[in-house]
């Protein structure tokens, strides 16, 4: 059977040399790094390893229906020490394109241990990595399922419930996509495999916390015009008022940012930290947001970027409007 990627044998080798292995869930998880951490861990459990899952942020309370997320463990990079980081001889770094979407900041290094990337954003800027596995693809859970395929790795009911919930999660349910055909047969494989899709539609879009719900129309009341994007911007006292729900800025941002007649993009903000607001951008088919994410030292893919602003919500709200 022909490959999908050449790099899969290395990987798999370097896992197989490896006793522990710790795998990141990216800040603000999502269900592409929760799905895609999930699936791996279940993946070397079940070839004998010892794993641990780590994120700098908790686990949204409707996405630990995924087997595994109910395990990962929130930590401070800053603070996690060297006796901590010391039995790990491996660490898998998934759907992450820069350290800081890893640690939760751009003044955290990462731990002196060999590490892999497998990845999907365009603007990956990793340098001291072992390896790094890059395919621009809907999603990293797409990598992941492709590579499995590669190590003829059985892939049981709750790793295609993982795999397939990251696809779902960061195609918006298939209405985005890098390579849409590519995604649909994935999703089908998957679902032959028994992801079980009720599941995921019962718990991360039919069960929206009411606060969530509340904070998400704060977010549209908000709503400003720019020249061609709409955006808005929530201050840290709102953000904490409404119960601190995290998800709210990525929901919105999916499902209006890029949806309102006669804009090109959208962008969403929220300071959740006191001058340290997380940015979402996204956009419609012709416009690259992640050109514009760069410029405020993010990135991401062609119609979903993100990015990390410090100031008063009068100097993000300058900057946004002055860069654009």
């Amino acid at each position: 059977m022909e490959q999908h990627y050449p790099l899969s044998k290395s990987i798999l080798e370097e896992i197989t040399k490896a006793q522990n292995i710790l795998i990141n869930v990216h800040r603000n998880p999502d269900l592409d790094s929760i799905g895609s951490a999930t699936a791996m861990y279940q993946a070397l459990i079940k070839m004998g390893k010892k794993v641990a899952l780590v994120c700098p942020h908790e686990i949204p309370e409707n996405f630990k229906f995924l087997k595994g997320a109910d395990l990962v463990q929130t930590i401070d990079f800053k603070t996690w020490a060297d006796t901590e980081v010391r039995p790990y001889d491996l660490f898998l770094i998934l759907d992450s394109g820069s350290y800081d979407v890893v640690t939760g900041s751009k003044e955290i290094r990462l731990p002196n241990i060999k590490k892999i990337v497998i990845d999907h954003h365009r603007t990956n800027n990793f340098t001291d990595v072992n390896i790094i596995l890059y395919d621009e693809l809907a999603a990293t859970c797409e990598i992941i399922y492709q590579m499995f395929v590669d190590w003829g790795i059985e892939i049981d009911p709750n790793m295609a419930t993982s795999l397939f919930s990251g696809i779902a999660g960061d195609t918006v349910f298939f209405k985005y996509g890098e390579n849409t055909k590519l995604s649909f047969k994935i999703a089908m494989k998957l679902l032959d495999l028994g992801a079980d899709k009720n599941k995921l539609i019962e718990q991360a879009f039919d069960s929206f916390d009411f606060d969530l719900v509340k904070t998400m129309g704060e977010f549209l009341g908000k709503m400003e015009k720019g020249n061609g994007f709409v955006y808005s911007i929530m201050d840290h006292k709102t953000f904490i008022k409404f119960g601190k729900h995290r998800g709210a800025r990525e929901t919105v941002a999916n499902l209006f940012a890029r949806s309102i007649k006669g804009f090109d993009f959208g962008i969403m903000a929220v300071e959740y930290e006191i001058g340290k607001f997380a940015v979402s951008f996204r956009s419609k088919k012709n416009t690259d947001v992640s050109v514009i994410a760069k410029k405020f030292g993010g990135g991401g893919h062609k119609n979903a970027a993100g990015a990390t602003i410090y100031g008063t919500i009068d100097q993000v709200t300058r900057k946004i409007k002055e860069i654009i």
